[in-house]
């Protein structure tokens, strides 16, 4: 039977029902957030370790070293596994493995904690750095180290003993699969400071060197088949034989990289200005920049912050009790409240699924992002 032909006082009756259906579906869309009103809470843990024992992401877990210990923990706070290595030691992780060292020891351990390699090398290791395939490791005197790479399991792949003469290497990195290594060093005896950077294929030969003037390297990133360096004045692009691309080059001179998303093909570098980025003027961060492909935009925070993040093409910056969120088309930020009841006064990393880890003081907290 059509609807117009029932009954007055069924068709009343049919409506009042629709209608009701409507309203309940209506609020249960807003409640889950499909109209943008309303975000989900952000879930956290407040962790076992303290900001001072550097706290660092590994995956989606946490390590953090006590002095003597090295311990790494799930983002719930989770103790998963822990390793000894006495006072005075450094680390660096890498995506399924990490690299530490103290004095002349070097270990290299796997995500569950397990050890694959621990010897000495010969002399007190400066730093070392890991990739998906080998380990770097700068070791003896701070002018003309050597610098030794090799494999997860510790065997030797490669020894550069002459290659760093007069030099100071800054930093080391693996790109392109781990096949090829990058080292920026800074030339020791030069009438004028002059910092170069080196491409080489592991185990065989150099493949390039650059030369990149006074201004100093403090981050090198690769994503697109290009390596993005970045210096105290500039943002320059090379290939792995350290050929220029000049449309790369950008001037961010007073400006410092506070973070990056390397997953799109496409570097994503959020900076801050070099005096808030650094903490000399005691006021936290208030103005961000976002670089990417040919996008250069600016932006203010409504109040100043602790740090800020970029994540699934957000800015997220994090003040003493909000969250600032805003996508990379919008010029506008969401506040959201903190879950937690204190003032966050440090930002100290983010973890491979969103979970950023934020200090309170002393207290450290893993907050999951919306």
């Amino acid at each position: 039977m059509q609807f117009e032909n029932r009954p007055a006082y069924q068709r009343s009756t049919l409506v009042i029902a629709c209608a009701a259906l409507l309203v309940f579906i209506l609020i249960a869309l807003i409640a889950l957030g499909a109209f943008g009103g309303r975000d989900r809470a952000m879930n956290y843990t407040k962790l076992r370790c303290m900001a001072s024992q550097d706290v660092t992401p590994f995956g989606d877990r946490v390590l953090y070293y006590d002095g003597t210990t090295l311990y790494c923990m799930s983002a719930k706070g989770n103790e998963l596994w822990s390793q000894p290595l006495g006072s005075g030691a450094g680390f660096a992780a890498g995506d399924k493995h990490l690299v530490a060292w103290v004095g002349s020891q070097l270990f290299i351990f796997d995500e569950d904690g397990h050890p694959t390699y621990n010897d000495h090398l010969g002399g007190e290791v400066q730093f070392a750095r890991i990739g998906s395939r080998y380990v770097a490791a700068v070791v003896g005197a701070n002018i003309s180290p050597t610098l030794v790479v090799k494999d997860m399991d510790g065997i030797d792949v490669d020894r550069e003993t002459d290659a760093y003469a007069d030099m100071l290497i800054l930093d080391v990195g693996f790109f392109s699969g781990g096949e090829y290594m990058w080292v920026t060093a800074l030339d020791a005896y030069g009438t004028v400071p002059n910092n170069k950077m080196f491409t080489l294929r592991v185990g065989q030969m150099n493949t390039g060197e650059v030369s990149l003037g006074e201004p100093l390297v403090y981050k090198v990133l690769y994503c697109g088949n290009e390596l993005n360096v970045i210096t105290t004045r500039q943002l320059t692009q090379y290939d792995y034989r350290g050929t220029q691309d000049d449309s790369g080059t950008k001037l961010v001179y007073g400006w410092q990289l506070i973070d990056q998303d390397l997953s799109s093909g496409n570097a994503q570098l959020l900076f801050a200005t070099s005096r808030q980025a650094s903490g000399v003027d005691g006021n936290g961060i208030s103005t961000l920049r976002l670089l990417y492909g040919n996008t250069d935009n600016q932006y203010t925070l409504p109040t100043s912050c602790a740090g800020a993040v970029l994540y699934r093409n957000r800015i997220y910056a994090f003040s003493n009790d909000s969250v600032y969120r805003t996508g990379f088309g919008e010029r506008r930020f969401t506040a959201l409240s903190l879950p937690m009841d204190e003032r966050i006064t440090e930002y100290l990393g983010m973890l491979d699924n969103g979970t950023v880890l934020l200090a309170s003081g002393e207290d450290v907290y893993a907050m999951q992002l919306n």
